[in-house]
């Protein structure tokens, strides 16, 4: 997926990392895209970096699948540090 999503970009070998976090509260796809963009951690396709969210909303609103792509290993744990405050995942 990572290899599809940044195709072209000028990231050839990005970092990555694939998780799931809580949430404290439940919420819907539309509110967890507005977060994503809000706080500009939506992947961007043309700089081949961001968070992606996959496997579909989850039933419950608050199990989140994600992928995070980046330049490198601590701009993914950045992103996925940011992620965590803005989702308000349980324990982060």
């Amino acid at each position: 997926m990572v290899t599809r999503l940044t195709a072209g970009t000028a990231e050839h070998h990005p970092a990555w990392a694939v998780s799931k976090g809580r949430t404290r509260i439940p919420m819907g796809f539309e509110t967890a895209l507005f977060r994503l963009h809000a706080s500009r951690l939506a992947f961007d396709p043309e700089r081949g970096e961001g968070v992606v969210l996959y496997a579909d909303a989850p039933p419950d609103g608050r199990y989140w699948r994600y992928v995070v792509s980046a330049r490198n290993a601590g701009d993914v744990n950045e992103q996925e540090a940011a992620l965590a405050e803005v989702f308000e995942f349980e324990g982060g």
